[in-house]
């Protein structure tokens, strides 16, 4: 923590003064940031797979993208790889491009390369001559049956009510993270419905915003394994209580997947025990995702 002065000075019409007070800010030192969570549609034969980076910056400041050595995905099973490069006029924002031998077309991934369930993907990320690598499998998910607008409220009159159906695979423990839209995410497991169809509402709460009649909103499943599961429940959890979306790094710090292999002897062990402070915020994934659009009302 670092000592700050702050200056407060009252004024009134008969005295004025000036004191001084310490306060004790958060000042811990910048860290990477890696919004990699890559949405595949397994009906499209090409998958946009744009990843942004940036780093913390001090107390009160804006984070700020970040400009890296080099970047790519690989399938661990048989070495193929897609490098990345940043997008001209974005800064912060890095896209595929193609070579040779890269399953890339158009700045897009080929989806075959990337929903293959056996492999491991490695992301790899250089940033200031450190190594960042992150590691993911490919998560099916279940489409939405149905979707439409109710007619309760939950604390408000202006509150929006949505019916979400789905039907749960049997014979698998899934994990589920429903978007909203407009930065709004909703965790589910299937612990008490594993198999069956399951349906439940989600408010959009008129204290935040209110949706206006012919508003379009999409909605999203996406599939998760346990790990990412925890891992946007927490970022949830966080952003409920300091009004951040959840993919902006909330006050205290959520640990992802990516871990800083710097100086690590044997990265196939993949974990850093020993240094418990050396990672970067954010996480890798590669999801499938069934997308709904719904009309207000």
């Amino acid at each position: 923590m670092k000592k700050t002065l702050l200056y407060l000075l009252i004024i009134s019409a008969f005295a004025s003064c000036e004191d001084v007070v310490d306060v004790d800010l958060n000042s811990e030192p910048p860290r990477l940031v890696v919004d990699a969570l890559i949405r595949v549609d397994t009906s499209e034969d090409l998958t946009e797979a744009n990843i942004r980076i940036s780093v913390t910056s001090p107390f009160f400041d804006a984070i700020q993208p970040a400009e890296i050595e080099s970047m790519q995905i690989q399938n661990e099973e048989d070495g193929s790889f897609v490098p990345y490069e940043p997008v001209p006029g974005e800064p912060g924002l890095y896209r595929p491009f193609p070579t040779t031998v890269s399953p890339v077309i158009d700045n897009k991934i080929l989806t075959s390369f990337l929903t293959n369930p056996e492999p491991v993907y490695i992301l790899s990320v250089t940033f200031q001559d450190e190594l960042y690598l992150a590691r993911t499998s490919f998560v099916p998910t279940t489409p939405i049956d149905n979707i439409v607008q109710g007619e309760d409220t939950l604390f408000d009159e202006d509150d929006t009510e949505i019916i979400i159906s789905f039907t749960d695979q049997p014979d698998r423990e899934d994990f589920y993270i429903f978007d909203f839209d407009f930065g709004e995410f909703l965790t589910v497991e299937d612990t008490f419905f594993e198999g069956q169809e399951f349906e439940f509402s989600y408010f959009y709460e008129g204290d935040d915003f209110t949706l206006e009649p012919g508003q379009e909103v999409n909605i999203s499943i996406l599939g998760a394994d346990e790990d990412l599961y925890t891992y946007m429940e927490q970022l949830i959890i966080q952003s409920d209580l300091t009004d951040n979306g959840p993919f902006q790094v909330p006050v205290s710090t959520v640990r992802g997947n990516i871990l800083n292999a710097e100086g690590i002897d044997n990265i196939n062990i993949f974990d850093n025990v020993d240094r418990p402070n050396s990672f970067a915020l954010g996480y890798f994934a590669i999801v499938q995702e069934f997308q709904n659009t719904i009309v207000i009302e």
